[in-house]
C-alpha cells in the first residue's frame, strides 16, 4: 500500500511555500499550508469551509495578521524555506484521515479534517472560534460527499509512526523538485 499526495494537495503545498515566502517565514507551517489552501480555493474544504459559514477571506486575513511579518523571505533564500515538524505531523495526520475512508491519495478535504484534530496554529483557533469542530466538519463533508463514507469494514491502519518517513521523503522530494524547477529557469 503506497500513499500519496493529490496533484491538488502538490499544489496547495507550493502555494504554501510562496505564502511563508511572503509572510516572511523561513518554516512552512500549518498555518501557511492553509493560506495555500485558501488561495487554491477549487478544492473541497474551501467547498466545506463555506458550507459551514466560514468567510474565506476572513479567515485569510486572521491568519496574515497572526503569522504576516514585514518583511517577506527574499527570493534567493528560497531553497532555505521548509515544511516545519508540526506541517509534516499534520501532514501525516491527513494521510490517516484518507486511509480511514480507504483512500491511498490525500485530498485537500483530509487535511482539513487532520487540521481540526491539531493545536497550536491560528487556523484552527479562528475554525473553533467560529465553532467549527470535527464531527460537525466531518457530517457536512460526508453528507456533500467531499468525503466518501467509510466501507462497511474498518480498514487496517498504519502506525502514525511509519507514515512519517514516506510522507517525509515526498515532502522533501516535492521541495527539492520545485527548486530544481527555479534553478533551472533562473
Amino acid at each position: 500500500m503506497k500513499i500519496k499526495f493529490s496533484q491538488e494537495l502538490l499544489t496547495i503545498l507550493g502555494y504554501a511555500r510562496d505564502e511563508a515566502m511572503r509572510t516572511g517565514c523561513y518554516g512552512i507551517g500549518a498555518d501557511h499550508i492553509v493560506l495555500g489552501l485558501l488561495r487554491h480555493r477549487d478544492n473541497n474544504a474551501c467547498r466545506a469551509l463555506a458550507a459551514c459559514g466560514v468567510g474565506l477571506e476572513d479567515f485569510k486575513e486572521a491568519i496574515d495578521a497572526r503569522v504576516f511579518s514585514d518583511q517577506a523571505v527574499p527570493w534567493h533564500d528560497q531553497a532555505l524555506v521548509r515544511p516545519t515538524r508540526a506541517a509534516a505531523a499534520l501532514l501525516s495526520a491527513s494521510a490517516y484521515e484518507a486511509l480511514k475512508h480507504d483512500q491511498f491519495e490525500i485530498l485537500s478535504s483530509h487535511f482539513l479534517l487532520a487540521l481540526l484534530r491539531s493545536e497550536n496554529n491560528a487556523a484552527v483557533e479562528y475554525l473553533h472560534d467560529k465553532g467549527l469542530r470535527y464531527d460537525a466538519v466531518y457530517a457536512l463533508m460526508r453528507e456533500h460527499l467531499f468525503v466518501l463514507p467509510r466501507s462497511g469494514q474498518e480498514p487496517v491502519l498504519p502506525k502514525i509512526e511509519d507514515l512519517l518517513g514516506p510522507l517525509g521523503e515526498q515532502l522533501t522530494h516535492l521541495y527539492g523538485e520545485a527548486r530544481d524547477k527555479i534553478n533551472y529557469y533562473s
